[in-house]
């Protein structure tokens, strides 16, 4: 399974493993599923948007800080993003062409640039089974901020990730299932969190993925939550 898409004639973000595109797969025992899990992620403040999908509408009145999971049959569709309210063929503030074959889970997430400029960035998501017991996690910086470290409780414990950057994804980490006081540092700091502590419970077998979205110049510094 694999995802590719454009915006122009660039080719956007992609996890990537070794020299290829990141094979996702369905656990063994799994029947793959006919359709694409496709979920969008808003991470431009202060913009209220329309997300069309070969000129239909797919998410509607969609604002900062919010997640919606679509089920898309497998084929290309052309992205268009557009202030909530403007005519259906009115300029897109970002757009791309994404392809999603049966069974993959990715994510399309409207960001800001570590410099602050809108941009689009898709990832692909894993949907191997998690072990008994544990959550799987990820972490992804997708904000107008500088390099951040990651903690899951007490700071005198090691950082649970360091150094994420715009627009990194973290590698996927099992914990036990239960409930984390989280925080966020700049790299490299252990005093006045950029976000949190904010209290996060990973529930048994399920995967997270924590967006850091907005900016921090503009005080809307925040983080958004996808779960499966």
């Amino acid at each position: 399974m694999r995802l590719r898409n454009y915006l122009g004639a660039a080719t956007l973000a992609i996890v990537t493993s070794g020299a290829g595109l990141l094979a996702v797969g369905a656990p063994a025992a799994q029947a793959i599923s006919a359709k694409a899990e496709v979920t969008v992620v808003h991470g431009i403040p202060n913009t209220p948007v329309t997300v069309y999908a070969n000129n239909r509408v797919l998410i509607k009145d969609f604002v900062f800080g919010k997640t919606a999971s679509v089920a898309l049959n497998p084929g290309k569709y052309a992205l268009a993003i557009r202030p909530y309210g403007a005519a259906p063929k009115s300029k897109a503030i970002l757009g791309a062409t994404v392809k999603v074959t049966a069974g993959e889970n990715a994510t399309v997430v409207a960001n800001l640039t570590a410099a602050g400029a809108p941009t689009l960035n898709v990832f692909a998501n894993p949907t191997t089974a998690v072990p008994m017991g544990d959550a799987r996690v990820i972490v992804r910086h997708v904000a107008a901020a500088p390099a951040v470290d990651i903690y899951a409780g007490a700071t005198t414990s090691p950082a649970l990730i360091s150094g994420l950057a715009n627009p990194m994804s973290s590698s996927p980490a099992n914990v036990p299932a239960g409930t984390y006081s989280v925080s966020v540092f700049a790299a490299g700091t252990k005093s006045n969190p950029v976000i949190g502590p904010a209290s996060l419970n990973f529930a048994d077998g399920k995967t997270y993925i924590v967006y850091a979205i907005g900016s921090l110049t503009g005080k809307t510094l925040t983080v958004a939550i996808q779960s499966y």
